[in-house]
C-alpha cells in the first residue's frame, strides 16, 4: 500500500456541513473499498456520535495524541462501516486548546507518520475554529477540503481560512494544498443557489469540486440515528451525491491538477478581497464578523448566566454554531498566527456557566 493522503476537512464558520462531509465521504470512500482512518479533531465529537459511537464509553480519543506519546492502535476503533475506523473526538479536546502550555503543530503530524502506510485515505474532522487543534490538523494533512454553503455570505470567513492555509504553508506545510472547495446544501428550487455557485467559479475556477452536495433529507436525519446516510438510506441522492466526491477526489489522486492548487492561494485571496471591497453588503457582514475585543474593555465575567441570544447581541454569532455548547472569540487586537488570545464560553442549558480566557504563543 501506498502513503494515505492526509485531508482535513475545514470552514470555522458553522452549519456549512463540515462534520456531514467528514463522515459520508469517510464512508463513501469506505464503500469504494479505500482503506480509511476518521480523526474525530473537534470537541463537540459530533463525527464520533453521528457514527453511533457513545462518547461517554470512550476510553482513549483524539485526546491523548495531544496528551502524551499515544500508542495510536489503543485509541483506534472500529466502525460499523466497511473499510473504515475512527479515532473518536472528545469534549476533552477543548481543554487541551485552552490549556496547551507548550504548543507543538507538528504534534499531529508526528503521530500520523506512523499509520501511513496503513490506510488509504486519512479524514480529519477539524475543530470550527482556527486555533491550536486545527493547525495541527493543517500541518499534518496534505490537502484541505473547504465545505461552503450555498447562501449569499458563502465568501464569510473564507478569506480569513485562506490567510491561515497561506500561513502554514509559508512557516510548516509547503506541501499542503486545497483539495477542493465543496458547495453544500444546494436547493435547485432557490434561483439564487446557482448564482451563488457561478460567483464563486469566477474567483476560484477549478478549485471549485463538480460534485455538489445538495440539500437532503436522509442527510439532515441520519446523525441523529448514529449512522451515515449509506446505512441510512442508501438510495438517496445524498448517498448519491458524497459516492460522486470519493470518485473525484480518487480521480485527483492520479491527476497533476492538484499539485499546482496551493500556488494559487496568494491570488485567489487578492481576488477574494476586492470581491469584499466592491460589494458593501459583503464588507459590512464582514467588518461585523472580524471584530475583536480588547481584554481591558471587557468584563467578560459579566456574560455568566446570559443566554446565548443575549451572548449575542454584545458579542455578535461570527464563526459559532448556534447549536454548540462551545463558542470561541477571537480577543486579539492583531489577528497572527504566532500569537492568539481566546475567550472560550462554555453553555449549560442555554446559558453561560463558565468563561476562560487563554492566551498562548506557538513555538
Amino acid at each position: 500500500m501506498s502513503l494515505s493522503k492526509v485531508i482535513a476537512i475545514a470552514n470555522q464558520k458553522g452549519g456549512v456541513g463540515k462534520t456531514t462531509t467528514a463522515i459520508n465521504l469517510s464512508c463513501a470512500l469506505g464503500i469504494l473499498e479505500q482503506n480509511v482512518l476518521l480523526i474525530d479533531a473537534d470537541p463537540q465529537a459530533n463525527a464520533t456520535s453521528g457514527l453511533g459511537i457513545i462518547t461517554k464509553n470512550i476510553e482513549f480519543s483524539t485526546v491523548n495524541i495531544f496528551q502524551d506519546d499515544a500508542n495510536l492502535d489503543r485509541c483506534i476503533l472500529d466502525t460499523h462501516s466497511p473499510n473504515l475506523k475512527i479515532i473518536p473526538g472528545s469534549i476533552k479536546l477543548a481543554e487541551i486548546e485552552i490549556n496547551v502550555k507548550n504548543p507543538n503543530l507538528n504534534r499531529l503530524k508526528t503521530a500520523l507518520d506512523v499509520l501511513k502506510n496503513k490506510f488509504d485515505f486519512i479524514i480529519i474532522d477539524c475543530s470550527p475554529s482556527l486555533g491550536y487543534l486545527t493547525l495541527n490538523s493543517f500541518v499534518a494533512a496534505d490537502s484541505i477540503i473547504i465545505p461552503v454553503q450555498c447562501e449569499f455570505y458563502a465568501l464569510d470567513g473564507l478569506r480569513k481560512l485562506l490567510s491561515t492555509i497561506k500561513s502554514v504553508r509559508k512557516s510548516f506545510n509547503i506541501n499542503l494544498t486545497i483539495e477542493g472547495i465543496l458547495m453544500t446544501m444546494y436547493d435547485n428550487r432557490l434561483n439564487h443557489n446557482s448564482h451563488i455557485i457561478n460567483e464563486l467559479k469566477t474567483h476560484f475556477e477549478d478549485l471549485i469540486f463538480k460534485t455538489i452536495i445538495k440539500r437532503n433529507v436522509s442527510l439532515s436525519e441520519a446523525p441523529s440515528f448514529g449512522t451515515s446516510v449509506f446505512d441510512y438510506k442508501m438510495n438517496s441522492e445524498g448517498s448519491t451525491n458524497y459516492l460522486n466526491l470519493s470518485r473525484e477526489i480518487m480521480k485527483n489522486q492520479t491527476s497533476s491538477k492538484q499539485k499546482s492548487l496551493g500556488k494559487k492561494i496568494p491570488q485567489i485571496l487578492k481576488d477574494t478581497e476586492e470581491t469584499i471591497l466592491l460589494d458593501p453588503s459583503v464588507k459590512e457582514r464582514n467588518l461585523e464578523n472580524y471584530k475583536t475585543f480588547s481584554l481591558k474593555d471587557k468584563n467578560f465575567d459579566k456574560l455568566i448566566g446570559c443566554t446565548k441570544k443575549e451572548v449575542i447581541v454584545q458579542l455578535g454569532l461570527v464563526y459559532n454554531d448556534l447549536h454548540s455548547d462551545i463558542w470561541m472569540y477571537h480577543i486579539t487586537d492583531k489577528v497572527s498566527l504566532i500569537k492568539k488570545n481566546y475567550l472560550y464560553i462554555y453553555f449549560d442549558k442555554n446559558k453561560v456557566n463558565l468563561i476562560k480566557l487563554r492566551r498562548f504563543k506557538y513555538s
